[in-house]
């Protein structure tokens, strides 16, 4: 079982969050401030240099920290340090505010993904039970998550991500 660790900045509708909901069902842990967060941990940032990937478990096992802010205040997206950032690759939401838009997932769908990403479907399959757009997100992107939880690495990750993009442009 891997630690959620949730930093919820409060800037959404307490009634859509889903930093809330995770909370409520015992999905995460709140870290109340930025010092709260473990050391060592990972940290889902859009603007990590370096995709999600399996070989992170080691990291995850100490935390998977996810920072709770609207997309319109991405900008305000803290940084910090001794933990390990990393983005999640192309996925499409099916949350009811960006359904279809690729790498606009709310907080429980980048924590849904992750999970199954680095092969902890057991702790994922939990989502299913407490999010009803879950069977969609996994319908939407069930096999690149096959695909990047088979990965070894981030660079892997990254290919079929890039590999997947190219195929839908037709490139």
């Amino acid at each position: 079982m891997i630690p959620v660790i949730i930093h919820d900045k409060c800037q959404c509708d307490p009634k859509k969050c889903t930093a809330r909901r995770m909370l409520k069902f015992g999905l995460g842990k709140e870290a109340k401030t930025l010092s709260a967060i473990p050391a060592g941990s990972v940290v889902l940032s859009p603007f990590a240099e370096t995709a999600l990937s399996p070989a992170d478990k080691s990291y995850a096992r100490k935390g998977l920290v996810v920072m709770d802010l609207t997309w319109t205040n991405i900008a305000e997206f803290p940084r910090l340090r001794m933990t390990e950032e990393r983005a999640l690759p192309y996925l499409l939401a099916s949350n009811p505010v960006n359904w279809g838009r690729p790498m606009e997932l709310n907080s429980a769908e980048a924590v849904f993904a992750s999970l199954i990403i680095l092969g902890e479907d057991e702790q994922a399959g939990l989502f299913l039970e407490r999010f009803n757009w879950a069977p969609e997100f996994l319908r939407l992107n069930g096999s690149l998550l096959e695909a990047y939880a088979a990965a070894g690495s981030s660079a892997e990750v990254v290919k079929i991500q890039n590999e997947f993009v190219s195929s839908v442009r037709g490139d």
